[in-house]
């Protein structure tokens, strides 16, 4: 995600790029042009420190795309916003920290504001399809009853570490081994787009049960776009459900299904309300472009927005912002 996030900033004319970071030290020297497909070579090179770089420029922005963990992701936030820089992140969990991790969302908030900086998390799922934009469609509605997402996606299209988060190819006994183990987390997100969506509406639930990931099975061999082969009866995918229920009645329901296969993908949102609304993205959004666009899209909304650890719901309406700011 990295990779598409700096190809994307570095076409966009109103924003400019002022260094890259990876942990990783064979990577350090090298010029980042080596590693995209952007068609020109850049004199711009990987580093190993974020703090040389914000001790170096006037940094707006810190992008952090390394870790579904919030706690992990901690110690480049606070560096962030010690030197005055916003953040924006894809870190799942950062997208909507108030319940699980209250303590360290309260100390984020607090160190946002005193530093008069933007925290926030954000992607294409949390953040968008499975929670802002629900929540965006109720605006129409005399009253919302309950609200059902649906998310299909053809993950061979996708990423290969996201092919692998979510067990492509395992035996089912490794993918469960795997997820037990948390070596591979499947989806991550869904009770955090939950608590978006009720904390945006103001609603009450009783209980939110997040299920444990259901594999998918392949019903036939088939070769990964990385090569491997995947045998029939092997994983090619999965899915992850979430309920908010009031009164054993469901509220919210979230539905992610990804696997390996030729059918159907769309995203759909179903709010059974006054008027009723149904809404089906044919197709979907690709995830990967579409995260990469999110956190594009939010650099200036996220610099003129108020100080704090935010989420999707509190800022400005997003939209398209490649024409803001340009000279």
């Amino acid at each position: 995600m990295g990779k598409i996030i700096v190809t994307l900033l570095l076409q966009r004319k109103n924003l400019r790029l002022r260094g890259v970071i990876d942990i990783n030290p064979q990577l350090v020297g090298k010029k980042v042009s080596e590693f995209l497909d952007i068609g020109k070579d850049l004199d711009l090179a990987i580093e190993s420190d974020l703090d040389s770089v914000l001790s170096r420029d006037k940094v707006d922005v810190v992008i952090i795309a390394t870790s579904s963990s919030l706690e992990k992701i901690i110690p480049t936030i606070e560096s962030a916003v010690k030197s005055r820089s916003n953040v924006i992140s894809i870190c799942e969990e950062l997208s909507f920290p108030f319940q699980y991790n209250l303590k360290i969302a309260k100390e984020l908030d607090a160190l946002a504001k005193s530093n008069n900086v933007t925290i926030v998390g954000t992607g294409i799922n949390p953040g968008y399809l499975m929670d802002l934009l629900p929540i965006v469609l109720t605006a129409p509605c005399q009253s919302v009853r309950s609200i059902k997402v649906k998310r299909m996606m053809n993950s061979a299209k996708r990423r290969i570490p996201f092919q692998k988060k979510i067990g492509t190819g395992l035996s089912v006994d490794e993918f469960h081994e795997k997820i037990s183990n948390k070596e591979i987390t499947g989806h991550v997100g869904l009770t955090q787009s939950i608590q978006m969506i009720v904390a945006a509406l103001g609603l009450d639930y009783d209980e939110l049960i997040e299920l444990p990931p259901k594999e998918i099975i392949s019903p036939e061999e088939f070769i990964t776009s990385y090569g491997e082969t995947v045998p029939k009866g092997n994983v090619c995918g999965l899915q992850s459900k979430a309920y908010a229920k009031k009164e054993g009645k469901d509220l919210i329901t979230l539905d992610f299904i990804a696997y390996a296969g030729d059918h159907e993908e769309f995203d759909s949102v179903v709010i059974d309300s006054i008027p009723r609304i149904e809404q089906k993205i044919i197709g979907g959004v690709h995830g990967d472009l579409g995260t990469s666009a999110m956190v594009a899209n939010l650099i200036p909304k996220v610099i003129e927005s108020r100080s704090g650890l935010l989420t999707m719901k509190d800022l400005p309406v997003p939209c398209n912002t490649e024409n803001v700011w340009k000279s």
